[in-house]
């Protein structure tokens, strides 16, 4: 029931963008290192941030830079630009509950109104964390 980890591995490159992005040329290369991802997927998950808005990336060897200020960049607006799938793959209901069985016929409506308010639960947490809250927690670690 786990989240896709396309949205850390977006958060982690934005967070290297934010932090070293103007020191240096940030490439897929440089991300991939950090990240311990094949530089593919990290290709795959800059574009998708380019196509949002987020970051720039120019051809080659160019490199990638941030387009938003961290404090303006939500956790949501990075999942929701990267994972393919809404929140609705957060809890799954069993497949195949009895039609015979009282609680079986009744269970999946039951446990669907219960999820959804889960999932809004957690976009709404998602839309209130900040890139910069990320960054914060950081350079609170360094020290």
């Amino acid at each position: 029931m786990k989240l896709d980890t396309k949205c850390s591995i977006a958060l982690h490159c934005l967070a290297f963008l934010a932090e070293y992005g103007e020191q240096t040329k940030v490439t897929s290369d440089v991300l991939a290192d950090s990240t311990g991802c094949n530089p593919v997927v990290i290709r795959n998950i800059l574009s998708a941030l380019q196509k949002a808005g987020i970051v720039s990336t120019a051809r080659g060897t160019g490199g990638t830079c941030l387009l938003i200020e961290p404090k303006d960049l939500t956790v949501w607006q990075v999942f929701h630009t990267v994972e393919a799938d809404d929140l609705s793959h957060l809890i799954g209901i069993h497949k195949n509950p009895s039609a015979q069985c009282p609680v079986g016929k009744k269970i999946a409506t039951i446990l669907d109104g219960y999820y959804e308010q889960i999932e809004a639960a957690v976009q709404t947490a998602m839309e209130q964390m900040t890139l910069q809250e990320l960054l914060d927690d950081y350079h609170r670690e360094k020290e």
